[in-house]
C-alpha cells in the first residue's frame, strides 16, 4: 500500500500542472506610455550613455538597474548591458536631467557607480 502514495501523489501533480493553462499579461502601462507620446515629447527626448561599475552579474545587478530605470518617470527606454558595462537610457529632458538619472543608478544600491556619461543622441 505504500507504494502506492508516491505514485498517486505524482499523478496527481502531473494532472494538477497540465490542466492549468498559462496565462499571458501584456503590460499595459508600456502600450499606454507609447500612446500618449506626443510630438513636442518626441522632439524633447535625447539618449544618454553611461559606464556602470560595481555590477557582478547580469541576472541580479544589471537587471535590477535597467528595472529601476525603466520605472523611472521621464525615462522613454533603458537597457544595461553587463558584458560591457553600458547602459543606453533614452529620456524626456524637460522631465530629467543627466545628474537625475545618474542619481536613479546609485539609489539602486551603494556599490553601483556612474564612472562615465555622455549625450550620444538629442
Amino acid at each position: 500500500m505504500r507504494k502506492w502514495i508516491p505514485l498517486l501523489v505524482l499523478a496527481l501533480l502531473q494532472v494538477h500542472c497540465t490542466s492549468s493553462t498559462p496565462q499571458t499579461k501584456t503590460p499595459p502601462v508600456q502600450l499606454e506610455v507609447e500612446a500618449a507620446a506626443s510630438p513636442t515629447e518626441a522632439m524633447e527626448a535625447v539618449v544618454m550613455e553611461m559606464t556602470i561599475e560595481g555590477m557582478v552579474c547580469a541576472m541580479g545587478c544589471a537587471a535590477v538597474i535597467e528595472k529601476k530605470l525603466n520605472k523611472t518617470a521621464g525615462i522613454t527606454k533603458a537597457t544595461v548591458d553587463f558584458a560591457s558595462k553600458k547602459a543606453l537610457v533614452e529620456f524626456n529632458r524637460k522631465a530629467l536631467n543627466s545628474t537625475q538619472i545618474v542619481e536613479v543608478v546609485k539609489s539602486v544600491g551603494e556599490a553601483y557607480s556612474v564612472s562615465t556619461f555622455s549625450i550620444t543622441k538629442e
